[in-house]
């Protein structure tokens, strides 16, 4: 049985578009983007970048919290393994995570080394501390890392003479030569189209955070490289695991804004509006547990007093700590009249990142010739069924690196044309307010899910248009949005158990007999592949 069928193409008309052709396509311009970008030019490859929006708009550029790294002398990437196989419940890769954890210190002193400001104890790295984590190894600067870190790749793309970058410009369709991916269909801000064509594509678009109306993530995270790779053939995975960050503030204009989680890292404390600590009870890690802990406390919490939010307190830090750790999360409260140094923030759960992805090996490439994904849209198996705090923009740089060096490797080799994209019929209507619709149907898939709710919202799924007009921006994005959000659906209504971000109401505990990973693919059943067991040496020095 086919649990997701997907037409191959997504358009209703075929557009005008003409030809250019390059060593490395990269559709995405977040950390994992720009990384993979600056490895593959760096080995003589002429390259591409996509970027969705304006240059510095990424979830990557969003990340305040900091970078995972073992430098500390009471620390070692072995630990930091540790963690990180604790937090995946049992489903990482633990190749992946040797690669993540072991490459991360030498990261850190390249990044400190190009310009990023890292916050330092005199002449070391400062590191906090975060949930799950049982060292300080949070690199950081100051609540705005991300943005740190892309800003520095930035400026090193533009001034790579190879690298050149296509500002808003919408990746559609990757093209295919029979099983081999060789390029995209790209509509530009302009409404012009353009078939790029390489003989290596990394598709590093980021995640689906956008699919759940109040998130953490940019709005134009609707997980799109997700659908595109399912359409064209590739295997992705592991997308029922979607992580709610427990922190998000709602903005006076109903926007997310992350908490980061270095706010309870230094000493922040949740409490119900009614002044009850609750954490501890919930949890003996209390407000330090993993995130997937902390938000169904959260949410427990909010169900047993009847309110839509809790209470983060800072207020019996010293306002010395929290204004210098945490400039930029001032400055964004206060200008909504919450002084957090007076005051304590009403947060609640809102959709932060996704685990799954599309399916690759360690040097990020999929299941397709031709193609490598890498970032939050590739599943590598490092973050397991929940990831640890400030593994995310560790992963973008280092397996953003390895899909770079490997799809540089495939310069020169020839570019067949691309297999002809069949027009499809408009099937469907496309609701006026499609944003808010999908975020309603998304609700069963959040952070408490049931069979129920999961099959209700799966059938509302199935009725939406699976193509649109060409000329239709909007409706384009709306079409692989919807595709996504079934993918993430079905895949959590396949998983009849609860673990790490997948939590089942109807399935609470979980089971081992689930200890795999759930395989899609375009044209066939799923697949349940068995996660390999760590060896004991990874787990600690």
């Amino acid at each position: 049985m086919q649990l997701v069928p997907a037409p191959r193409s997504v358009l209703q008309s075929l557009p005008l578009a003409r030809d250019r052709y390059v060593d490395v396509l990269v559709i995405g311009a977040g950390a994992a983007g720009l990384t993979a970008a600056l490895a593959a030019a760096a080995r003589g490859a002429r390259v591409f970048v996509l970027a969705r929006g304006s240059l510095p708009e990424s979830n990557s550029a969003w990340a305040q919290g900091g970078i995972a790294a073992a430098l500390d002398p009471s620390d070692s990437p072995g630990i930091h393994v540790a963690d990180t196989l604790t937090a995946g419940a049992g489903l990482c890769d633990a190749a992946a995570v040797a690669a993540l954890a072991y490459e991360a210190p030498a990261l850190m002193r390249e990044l400190a080394a190009l310009g990023v400001p890292f916050e330092r104890d005199a002449d070391q790295f400062a590191l906090g501390l975060e949930g799950g984590h049982s060292r300080r190894r949070i690199v950081h600067v100051g609540d705005a890392t991300g943005w740190a870190v892309t800003r520095a790749l930035i400026e090193r793309v533009r001034a790579m003479p190879l690298i050149t970058v296509y500002e808003q410009a919408q990746a559609v369709e990757l093209l295919t030569a029979g099983e081999r991916v060789v390029g995209a269909l790209v509509r530009l801000a302009s409404g012009a189209w353009l078939r790029l064509l390489a003989p290596a594509t990394v598709l590093a678009s980021g995640g689906a955070g956008a699919l759940y109306g109040l998130t953490s993530n940019q709005p134009t995270a609707l997980g799109e490289g997700i659908a595109m790779a399912y359409r064209a053939g590739a295997e992705v995975a592991d997308l029922e695991f979607v992580q709610f960050h427990p922190t998000v503030y709602r903005t006076r204009d109903g926007q997310g804004f992350l908490i980061t989680e270095a706010a309870r890292g230094e000493g922040g404390l949740l409490y119900t509006p009614s002044g009850r600590r609750f954490m501890p009870a919930y949890d003996p890690r209390a407000e330090l547990a993993p995130r997937d802990v902390v938000t169904r406390g959260i949410v427990a919490a909010m169900q047993a007093e009847g309110c839509d939010h809790v209470l983060l307190d800072l207020t019996h830090l010293s306002p010395e700590l929290i204004e210098h750790h945490f400039p930029t999360i001032c400055a964004r409260l206060r200008a909504d009249g919450v002084d957090p140094v007076r005051a304590p923030i009403p947060v609640a759960p809102a959709a932060h990142y996704l685990m799954g992805g599309v399916r690759t090996d360690l040097s990020g490439a999929t299941s397709l010739p031709g193609l490598f994904a890498a970032g939050e849209v590739a599943c590598t198996g490092v973050h397991g069924a929940n990831r640890l705090a400030s593994n995310s923009l560790l992963e973008c740089l280092v397996f953003g690196r390895r899909a770079g060096e490997a799809a540089a490797a495939y310069r020169g080799r020839a570019v067949p044309p691309p297999d002809p994209l069949p027009v499809m019929p408009a099937t469907g209507l496309l609701p006026a307010d499609w944003r808010g619709a999908l975020a309603a149907i998304m609700r069963a898939a959040g952070p408490l899910r049931h069979g129920d709710g999961l099959r209700a919202a799966l059938a509302a799924l199935a009725a939406w248009p699976a193509s649109a007009d060409p000329a239709d921006a909007e409706a384009l994005t709306a079409v692989n949005a919807a595709l996504t959000a079934r993918l993430i659906v079905a895949s959590a209504l396949l998983r009849t158990e609860s673990r790490g971000g997948h939590f089942r109401q109807d399935y609470p505990q979980s089971d081992e007999a689930w200890r795999k990973h759930t395989i899609l693919c375009r044209d066939t059943p799923p697949v349940f592949a068995p996660t390999i067991a760590p060896e004991p040496a990874l787990a600690a020095d």
